[in-house]
Order: C-alpha cells, then structure tokens, then sequence
C-alpha cells in the first residue's frame, strides 16, 4: 500500500473519531446571563405578600394597581392580607418564633407593631428611597428597621364659636394649655392608654427635659381635662361644644371640615403622626421582591397611591400638595413619627403608663 494511502486512511480514520466525539458528547448550552438587578431577581421570586392596616378594598382598588401600572409583569403578584394592628404584631411574631415567616413586607402603626420588632420580625435594611427622596428624621428608623408608610397627624382642635363666646384666642403651644383660663374646657384622651396622646406627649419628653416636661404635664392636668377613650371621642366633644378645646386625629378634623362642623386647627410644633410604618420581613419567603415593593412604596408614585386610597403620606411635600392643601403652614417642614425620639416609651410601656397614671390619675 502507498504511502500516501496509508496517509489518507488515517487521516479519514481521525476525522471519523472527531465526528463522533461530537456527536456522542452531551451538548454544551451557554450558562444564563446573571441576574443582577433587583427587579430581575423579584420577578424570579414571582410574588410579594404584604401584611397590612389599610382596608383590603383599598388596597386591592388603589396600591396594588399603581404598583402594576409600573411594573406590568408583578399583575397577578401581589397577595395583600389585611389585619387589625394587634393582629398583625402577633401574627408576625408568632409566625418568626415558629420558623414559618409568611409575609414579605408588613405595614402596621408603629407602637401595635414594636413588640413585634422588639422580638427581632424585621430586617434591619436600609431603603434608597429614604435619601433620594430626602425625607425628614423621624419617619424611618436609622438602622433600617422601619421606615415610611402613612400617618394621621395629631394636631390642637378648637371650637371656633366656643372660643368666640369665651373671647380667647387658641392656644399657640403646649405650654399654653397650662393657663387657668382653659380649666375644665380640655378635652383629652386619657394618656395612660398610650394612644395618639400619650404618644404625644412621650415626644415630647425628650425635647423638653424632665423638669419642664413634668411642669408641662402637671400644669395640664391642673386644669382638670374631660378625659376621653379615645382621640376621636376628644374632637366629638370639641366639635360639639362640649369642650372648647382637644387633641385629635387628622383625619376626624378632615371629615369634620367637610361637613361644616365649627372646628379649626392649631399646628404646633413639632408637629407629629400617628405613623403606619413599612417593614420587612426577616427569612421573607420573597426577599427581593419585598425590597423592590417596599422602595416602590417609599417612592413619588407609591406616596401618591396612598392619597388614591385616602392616606396621608408620610413624604410631607406630597401630603402638603395633595389631602393637606392649603391646610399647613408654610413653616412646617417635617412631620416627625410620634415618640420616634423616645424608644424607651415603647420599650417599657408600663412604666409610662404608669407615670401618666400618677400625674393623670
């Protein structure tokens, strides 16, 4: 045999094995693009659950559709369960000392739900929204813990024919409602019951010092207020004359304004809400679509779909723009979560409620 066919035999004998290596091996796909936006990563996780206070109608009528108006692809993703606020603490909580953390992001008033982070429900995160949208101390917690959602503002209620038939002019600061004059004509929600007032007034605490704060709190208390369960009964007597004077809830001022009733507001500062905060969820079953919901919600568009359900938002020039119009005062520029100031009021709860007792009784 030639040596050339003996070249040309081996040569096709290496093409032969060649050929068939290729056909025998397994085939090789390319390796997937790396996710590496948020977006991305929450669109594989594919849904987001929030635990929240806003009525479930509202919710499903008003956010849910503004957050799917900007991300088109979450229709269908977002399972919202709404709770009373002590029904959301204990229901986070438990679920996290059980190992079996269904929510992804919750939204609860901040004194229901601090048990809760107090027994560690929430992911310490910090939200780009906070600094891009410059809001103000008070409505997130530094460490990321909780951070803006909603508030109802607590403001001084007066009667404005009561007060005309007294001839006295409303009261300009807390200290104010210390003067004689105003003796049996306050109307207050018991402070102990560590509501909107006792909330209040724990705000104020760590601004004034002890000794001005007990003078402010005794003096108070001096002129014998008409105590009350609750805010909103505060503003019904002062919106009925009862009382000249309360401290009350925004949102009954809103609804009394609309009706015609006789009752106007003083904007002291610091000016302070009851807050509907937002949380993550620590071992969420849905971690980054909880953070892209949560960034959303703290944007321009997630605030704006709280005015859609009838909120006030937390981000003070939407809610000046928008529910609070021509309501605030041009020098009022931040509006802080009540008693974000004084953890130690949520804390130990008792022992405030016990102090107020004390001065109160």
């Amino acid at each position: 045999m030639s040596t050339v066919l003996v070249a040309m035999l081996i040569a096709i004998v290496i093409l032969a094995a060649v050929a068939a290596y290729g056909w025998l091996r397994p085939i090789e796909t390319p390796p997937p693009a790396e996710v590496v936006t948020l977006e991305e990563k929450a669109r594989l996780e594919g849904k987001v659950t929030i635990y929240g206070l806003i009525d479930t109608p509202d919710f499903v009528a008003k956010i849910k559709p503004a957050f799917e108006l900007e991300y088109p692809w979450a229709a269908g993703m977002v399972e919202y369960v709404g709770f009373a606020p002590a029904d959301l603490s204990s229901r986070a909580l438990s679920e996290y000392q059980a190992g079996s953390v269904q929510a992804d992001v919750f939204s609860c008033t901040l004194g229901s739900f601090m048990p809760a982070l107090i027994g560690g429900v929430a992911e310490n995160w910090t939200n780009p929204m906070i600094s891009l949208m410059n809001y103000s101390t008070g409505t997130y917690e530094k460490n990321g813990q909780w951070g803006p959602g909603f508030q109802l503002t607590i403001l001084l209620m007066y009667n404005t024919e009561r007060l005309a038939i007294l001839g006295y002019d409303p009261p300009a600061t807390w200290e104010d409602l210390t003067a004689p004059k105003w003796n049996g004509l306050i109307a207050l929600e018991e402070p102990k019951l560590l509501a909107p007032i006792g909330s209040l007034f724990a705000h104020l605490y760590p601004i004034l010092g002890e000794t001005a704060w007990t003078a402010l709190m005794e003096g108070i208390a001096a002129n014998n207020p008409v105590y009350t369960q609750s805010a909103t009964e505060a503003y019904t007597k002062v919106s009925a004359g009862e009382c000249a004077l309360g401290i009350g809830l925004i949102n009954d001022y809103l609804a009394g304004k609309a009706e015609g009733v006789p009752v106007e507001a003083v904007w002291i500062e610091p000016v302070t809400s009851l807050p509907i905060v937002t949380s993550l969820a620590k071992n969420a079953p849905h971690p980054n679509f909880a953070k892209l919901f949560y960034m959303w919600w703290a944007s321009g568009a997630g605030q704006y779909s709280y005015v859609s359900a009838g909120r006030i938002p937390m981000y003070v020039p939407i809610a000046t723009a928008t529910i609070l119009r021509g309501l605030v005062p041009s020098n009022i520029t931040s509006i802080a979560a009540v008693a974000s100031n004084n953890p130690d009021y949520y804390i130990h709860p008792s022992a405030w409620s016990d102090r107020y007792t004390a001065i109160f009784g």
